[in-house]
């Protein structure tokens, strides 16, 4: 059954056709057993209803698919006991190694129950202990606020994800450091867009504040920022520009039509389970490596000159 040369064509040929007249399939299980890993891969989410997430998990489970593993996926919005039960659920299970694209809400109880007892990686997020696979954020932040000071916008907003996590300090931090060069005034935003009326209120503050441009720490908050600004009657790009970051499929769409920051969601997974396939084979050992993909802007129809 495994092709090992070991036996004749005929013989070969023989055990092949009884294979097919019982329908046999081998027990993936007791094989397993018997080798002490499974070729299971545990993907850590934390929100799949987040359109950019959704994306990466579709990407890592056929880049799993393509090395020979499968996934099994937790879906924990951010609830740690739901979350350390799902670690805890990969370790009984034996996965061969874990992917986390989203930071554990209790790192320091993650990194006990799973450092150095199965290869880990961290991709689009962060980590200490772990390979990371991050794209180039700060290069991000700088691209998206150099393209609106490009196009003459002099008061440009940043608006934040509540969650203060590495990637948005690094955008944020690209942004800060063009507003600087440029001699412009600094504006950061946190808003919650979980809300009820929130993208609304903030962005009609904005605007009213005197911001001609917007930049969002992900594409799914400026889309629903673009949605608030349709509502109010505020003209995008005439009258408010927005640009976002990860290009989702949808940001794409001719109704949206979303300039962003592109994060790079196949390469990103590709990446990040070939390194973790390097460690589960041992091709790979020692500390953690850190694995930086670059970005790029993708210009639509949501931003355009300032006017004045």
């Amino acid at each position: 059954m495994h092709r090992s040369g070991r036996f004749t064509a005929e013989t070969e040929s023989q055990v092949l056709d009884a294979i097919q007249k019982l329908g046999f399939r081998p027990n993936v299980l007791a094989r397993q057993l018997v080798q002490q890993r499974t070729t299971t891969l545990g993907v850590m989410v934390g929100a799949l209803d987040n359109p950019f997430y959704a994306e990466m998990a579709m990407q890592i489970e056929r880049e799993s698919a393509a090395h020979g593993f499968h996934t099994m996926f937790c879906n924990t919005y951010g609830d740690a006991p739901a979350e350390i039960w799902a670690l805890e659920s990969y370790l009984d299970y034996r996965v061969a190694g874990i992917l986390f694209v989203s930071n554990p809400s209790e790192p320091k109880r993650a990194r006990q129950l799973i450092e150095r007892r199965v290869p880990t990686v961290f991709v689009t997020c962060e980590s200490e202990w772990g390979d990371v696979v991050r794209c180039d954020d700060e290069e991000g932040g700088l691209m998206a606020t150099q393209h609106l000071v490009s196009l003459g916008h002099r008061r440009i907003a940043y608006f934040s994800d509540p969650i203060d996590d590495a990637a948005n300090q690094d955008r944020q931090r690209g942004y800060a450091k063009v507003m600087r060069k440029a001699a412009l005034q600094s504006s950061v935003v946190r808003w919650d867009r979980k809300s009820a009326g929130v993208a609304d209120t903030t962005v009609s503050e904005t605007v009213r504040h005197g911001a001609t441009a917007i930049f969002t720490t992900d594409d799914y908050g400026a889309i629903e920022l673009v949605d608030a600004a349709d509502r109010l009657g505020i003209n995008i790009p005439r009258q408010l520009s927005v640009i976002g970051f990860d290009d989702l499929i949808m940001s794409g769409l001719g109704r949206i039509g979303l300039t962003t920051i592109r994060q790079p969601k196949m390469r990103l997974a590709q990446v990040a389970v070939s390194a973790l396939v390097d460690r589960i084979k041992g091709q790979v050992k020692g500390p953690p490596v850190r694995h930086v993909v670059p970005v790029e802007l993708i210009v639509r129809g949501s931003t355009a000159k300032a006017n004045g």
